[in-house]
């Protein structure tokens, strides 16, 4: 009976334990179950995000569902039969919807249809962190505003795709473009990302961007789509910024497809993003999850082909770690560029923007018509500068911008075009001298867009070779280990077939003299038309040394530190810096021994306004910089504002004699006059114009502006800056600041009694801008005080009035008393609480109660007739006192 008992028992809880884990397994299963009624052949249609939602039939909240199909117009007619709302962003290669729906229907409905290929859900898009401390030599910007200033995009418009910039920041002056994409938020990121592609430099010199003629739009990013081709064409946008993000996706979307389309349908049109700041994360899904700190870029729209994806380098080139890396979802070399951003990609994105417009004009200008895209791309990738690892990467790309090199090899035609079609091969002579170091081609074409999804984004697969047939000898472009794994992807390039990349590059290191052949091969060719294509190459000389920065138009910081910037190809790996300040006629060591393969140093310049020399000693050849100004920020203040005129002025700078000063015009800062003064007096109805600089003349030179300001809105007024008036004990304290004691004869103290304003004091000794007086004698009540100006020339100006309240040992005041029957009757109250006054007249009828909130409290005018009123002062019911006044 006891075993049979304990079989039972046993049993029992068998039956307990299995029911719990049922139960349990039921849980674990529900996130499964919930696909019971989707095909699991369809589910390869889904981005990774959206397939790894958990429970997607019971999420029944309306989101938007980028979806890619096969067929708009049979799509179209299963819509119509719905009540699901959508919109068409139309792109005839891709045809991309965007469905708000909630995802029960997406997956029931949509997903199943087989002209359906790709469904995802809509992304937010964030501002990838804006960037401080900008250093535009870092990249060779500010070489090329030197010697080439008439290259400064203009012409062209760029649209920044984020919020709106502040569109009246004086460095957008009369170049911003309003059109119907802007987004109605307003962003100082969207500002600084405008900044540094076209800022004009009016408000100081490190808002000077890279394309400073280039007009500027903006475009929305809540949808992460391109534009309309229309739009692109109707603004004439020829470059359009892409500073943001959402999350680390590895896979070719819809949208992805659509930039690639963006670019087929409008050649020329330049789509630059920013890699993203997630270098040191890692990707949970797609080919590269679990690689660590690899494969990790911030969308999937930066998988596209015909863009740029950029990443950010520190002020002395170097990859920082937060810059987001490659491999692409399929392998290719991402991020392609790296440029300045310590703070993030954002601003190295904007610096490629820049610069591409900067080459659009260029080639425009010597040509007559726009480049494409693809060739833009070639010149940027192969005029770049090694970053990173050796060679190609998947750090860097194919090195760090270097915008002088690229305005050269446009300038210098170092590029060719062409068309290809299947198995066939375009040779082109290369004839390269002797005395080189390396020769370097890249290979570029805007590739079709591959469907949303592809295992492999490629469609048109072209090979670049370089030959020399005298010596049967054949280069292969530089090729990187994509297998997932870090161990692979850290491994330098080999020279092979790239079957992945529509960028290709062959390098060459001291290259021998001969008839060289550049060779591109049809390799496969997936589409009718022929496959148009771009080269770009550069001989880079032995023996060489080019000074970068400080160049001719450059301003070093006197007694900051300045990073001055050349290239070497020199063997020799030291050299002998100096710098002169009396046009070379003595120098001064910097140092002795100089690393040349560095390409830069860290000078602390001398405290002083000059020009100024290098020289670089690498015997037996010294090497010259062009003549520079060494100078510092100092500030203007605003001596007055009057109605008729207004002056500004400065303090004087030892071994500075003349001073030119600018005024802002339709769009930048225009010298107006030089003067040998440290103050300018300006006619306001001959210059219309609110904004002023003012820059150190430095012999034939000028140095740094000073910040623009504007003269109306630096708290001055005619003459006064600040009147106040305060107590102090039993007496009134009044301080005086004046903007200039120019022209300024006494200075007089008023205070307003029964009979007007009577003077207290007349200040005759005229010295300094700041004055005060003490008021020993304060009635009850209100003490009205202004301050009197009188100028040479007999000109009159006074301060508005200020009034100190004195309550003696009183806690009520009211005033004036006796009062006309007209006049504004005040209560002031030294505890200013919950308080009433009760106002009786004469024979005892309370006439008005006001509560006392504050210190000032006035009746309404006319509110009492002529006689005499008592005022009750309660405070919690209780009488505090009685006040006494006439109304006459």
């Amino acid at each position: 009976m006891a075993n049979l008992q304990q079989g039972l028992t046993l049993l029992k809880t068998f039956r307990i334990v299995f029911l719990r884990i049922f139960i349990a397994a039921i849980i674990v299963m529900l996130p499964l179950l919930s696909f019971s009624q989707v095909d699991k052949t369809n589910l390869h249609k889904l981005s990774f995000q959206l397939q790894a939602e958990p429970e997607p039939v019971k999420k029944e909240v309306l989101s938007t569902f980028v979806t890619a199909v096969s067929d708009t117009t049979i799509f179209k007619r299963f819509l119509e039969k719905t009540t699901t709302k959508y919109s068409v962003h139309k792109y005839e290669q891709v045809n991309i919807f965007l469905l708000t729906a909630g995802i029960k229907y997406i997956f029931e409905q949509v997903l199943p249809r087989a002209e359906v290929l790709f469904i995802d859900r809509q992304r937010i898009a964030k501002e990838e962190v804006a960037v401080s401390n900008l250093d535009i030599s870092t990249n060779k910007v500010s070489t090329i505003h030197s010697r080439f200033p008439q290259f400064d995009g203009n012409g062209l418009t760029v649209s920044v795709k984020e919020n709106r910039p502040d569109t009246a920041d004086i460095d957008f002056k009369g170049r911003y473009v309003s059109t119907n994409l802007s987004s109605p938020a307003l962003s100082s990121h969207a500002t600084i990302m405008s900044t540094i592609i076209g800022g004009a430099g009016n408000t100081y010199y490190e808002g000077y961007g890279v394309a400073a003629g280039s007009l500027i739009s903006s475009s929305n990013f809540s949808t992460l789509l391109p534009e309309p081709d229309a739009a692109y064409q109707q603004y004439n946008i020829t470059v359009q910024n892409h500073s943001y993000g959402t999350g680390i996706e590895n896979f070719y979307g819809a949208d992805a497809a659509a930039y690639d389309a963006s670019v087929i349908t409008r050649p020329s049109l330049m789509h630059v993003f920013s890699a993203g700041n997630s270098g040191s994360l890692t990707s949970t899904a797609g080919p590269y999850a679990g690689v660590n700190s690899y494969a990790n870029l911030t969308g999937s729209f930066k998988m596209a082909k015909n863009i740029i994806t950029v990443g950010h380098t520190d002020s002395l080139g170097i990859v920082l770690v937060p810059s987001s890396k490659g491999p692409a979802f399929d392998g290719r070399v991402k991020p392609e560029l790296v440029a300045f951003g310590e703070d993030g990609s954002s601003g190295a994105a904007a610096l490629v923007s820049g610069t591409s417009l900067v080459l659009q004009q260029t080639y425009k200008d010597l040509h007559g018509i726009m480049p494409s895209s693809s060739l833009i791309k070639a010149v940027l990738l192969n005029s770049a500068d090694d970053a990173g690892p050796k060679g190609i990467d998947f750090l860097s790309g194919y090195g760090s911008l270097n915008a002088l090199k690229a305005v050269q090899a446009i300038v210098g035609t170092k590029h060719f075009t062409g068309n290809i079609n299947p198995n066939t091969t375009d040779a082109f002579a290369l004839p390269i001298p002797s005395g080189l170091r390396q020769v370097k081609i890249t290979l570029v074409w805007n590739d079709p867009p591959a469907q949303p999804n592809a295992a492999k984004a490629l469609r048109n697969d072209l090979d670049l070779e370089l030959s020399l047939p005298a010596a049967s000898e054949i280069w292969k472009p530089w090729v990187l280990n994509s297998f997932p794994h870090i161990d692979s992807l850290q491994q330098l390039p080999v020279r092979k077939r790239d079957s992945l990349n529509n960028v290709e590059q062959v390098t060459l290191t001291n290259p021998v003299a001969g008839n060289y052949f550049v060779n591109v091969k049809g390799f496969n060719i997936t589409t009718a038309a022929p496959q148009s294509y771009s080269i770009a190459y550069q001989f880079d000389t032995a023996d060489r040394f080019v000074w970068y920065y400080p160049a001719t138009t450059d301003n070093i910081i006197g007694g900051n530190s300045n990073i001055l910037r050349w290239e070497s190809t020199f063997t020799a790996n030291s050299g002998q810096l100096e710098y002169s300040i009396n046009n070379g006629n003595s120098w001064q060591l910097i140092n002795n021994n100089v690393d040349l393969s560095k390409g830069t140093y860290k000078w602390n310049a001398p405290d002083t306004f000059a020009t100024a020399l290098l020289r670089m000693n690498i015997a037996p050849q010294i090497f010259l910089s062009d003549t520079f100004t060494i100078s510092k920020r100092f500030n203007t203040y605003v001596g007055f504002n009057c109605s008729d005129s207004f002056m500004f002025y400065w303090n004087k700078i030892p071994g500075v004699s003349a001073f030119r000063v600018y005024q802002l015009g339709n769009r930048y800062m225009q010298p107006l006059l030089t003067t040998t003064d440290t103050s300018v007096i300006l006619g306001k109805q001959t210059n219309p114009s609110l904004y002023y600089a003012v820059a150190p003349v430095l012999t034939s030179k000028t140095g740094v502006r000073t910040y623009g300001f504007n003269y109306t809105t630096q708290g001055v007024s005619c003459y006064i800056r600040t009147f106040t008036v305060q107590l102090s004990g039993n007496t009134g304290q009044l301080d005086l600041e004046i903007g200039s004691v120019y022209k300024v004869s006494t200075i007089s103290w008023e205070k307003l009694t029964l009979n007007g304003y009577t003077s207290l004091r007349i200040v005759t000794a005229i010295s300094g801008l700041l004055y005060s007086h003490t008021d020993v004698i304060l009635s009850n009540g209100a003490n009205t005080y202004r301050v009197k100006i009188t100028l040479s020339n007999g000109q009159v100006i006074y301060s508005e009035p200020e009034t100190i309240y004195y309550f003696g040992n009183d806690l009520y005041i009211v005033y004036p008393n006796p009062a006309g029957q007209y006049q504004p009757i005040t209560i002031l109250s030294n505890e200013p609480e919950t308080t009433l006054a009760q106002v009786y007249n004469s024979i005892g009828q309370k006439v008005f109660e006001l509560s006392l909130n504050d210190l000032v409290n006035s009746l309404p005018v006319g509110t009492l007739s002529k006689g005499f009123y008592l005022v009750r002062i309660v405070k919690a019911n209780k009488l505090q006192t009685v006040l006494r006044f006439v109304v006459y």
